[in-house]
């Protein structure tokens, strides 16, 4: 009966052979605290054993501790860890792990490495007889990348189903849903992000060609310069238009490039002490600063109720 019933600790004593009669393994303690301590990471300070980014291709977990199936885990200090080179054609994705290896009695933090391709798949965590690991974090190593951002690193912690949160059993506390929760928000908003910037992208491409279109048809026909209406340049998508109404009666009008604030093309609207109104228009080259063409109108307003105009 002895032989399936344990209980402890208590104080050894020698037998009638001088032996210990109460001796106790590892194992029986770590059993021990299983039963009301939950494996994961500490809960305090929040960044215990999160992965950071650092420079290039070495990430850091920070100091902190861990607890797997009754043994216990201490980093003293910050650990860097490297990764290996990215693949130049595809992307690999890398595991984080606190490991507990029985056969070699300890735990550490081992990078478990994916293989690269068009279809990167994240590698399993180990969990039998000899080994027990909890996921800290992922790491997509894009291809042909130099330098790991925190954005490539995904934290696991909080997942209960591959890490966790230290607790009592007896009040444990369930993290998966809330982390299931946060991820697929996260992955709402970064899709959301990547639609809205394909869109604005697409706007700009579109804005852009209008008035590379009017630019490249100007350059082959003046005439066009001389006949084009100022406004509808003025309504080309893209652009925007300043008016200044200046002291001296003359009016002021600028068009720029909107994303740049490269000026396009001014028109100076001058009225002479004579009656007659002079305008003077130009285009400028990409630089929003040489003169790509100009020309200048005036118009007369003759005495026997004529007008005309004279093109320059």
């Amino acid at each position: 009966m002895d032989s399936i019933e344990l209980s402890f600790p208590f104080d050894s004593v020698l037998d009638e052979n001088g032996q210990d009669d109460r001796l106790y393994y590892s194992q029986d303690f770590a059993t021990y605290f299983a039963n009301f301590i939950s494996n994961g990471v500490y809960p305090n300070p929040s960044n215990n054993l999160k992965i950071e980014s650092i420079n290039g291709l070495v990430v850091k977990a920070k100091a902190g501790s861990g607890f797997i199936n009754g043994y216990g885990y201490v980093l003293n200090e910050d650990l860097e860890i490297t990764l290996n080179t990215a693949n130049a054609n595809y992307t690999r994705k890398d595991i984080i792990v606190l490991r507990l290896d029985l056969v070699n009695r300890y735990i550490r933090i081992y990078v478990k490495e994916g293989n690269p391709s068009s279809n990167s798949q994240i590698p399993t965590i180990t969990r039998n007889d000899d080994i027990y690991e909890l996921k800290l974090a992922e790491v997509t190593i894009k291809a042909a990348t130099q330098v790991i951002t925190q954005a490539d690193i995904l934290d696991t912690r909080l997942n209960k189903s591959v890490c966790g949160i230290v607790s009592s059993v007896v009040e444990t506390v369930d993290t998966t849903e809330l982390f299931n929760q946060y991820e697929t928000y996260l992955n709402q908003k970064i899709e959301e992000w990547k639609q809205t910037q394909q869109q604005q992208n697409n706007e700009f491409t579109q804005q852009m060609t209008e008035i590379e279109n009017w630019y490249n048809s100007v350059k082959i026909d003046i005439t066009k310069l001389q006949s084009f209406d100022f406004d509808n340049l003025a309504e080309l998508k893209g652009a925007t238009k300043k008016t200044d109404f200046l002291q001296n009666g003359d009016v002021d009008e600028k068009i720029f490039i909107t994303a740049s604030n490269t000026k396009v093309a001014d028109r100076l609207t001058k009225f002479l002490s004579n009656g007659d109104i002079q305008v003077n228009t130009k285009v400028y080259e990409r630089n929003g600063v040489d003169v790509m063409k100009q020309v200048t109108v005036l118009t007369k307003f003759n005495n026997d109720g004529s007008i005309s105009e004279v093109i320059s």
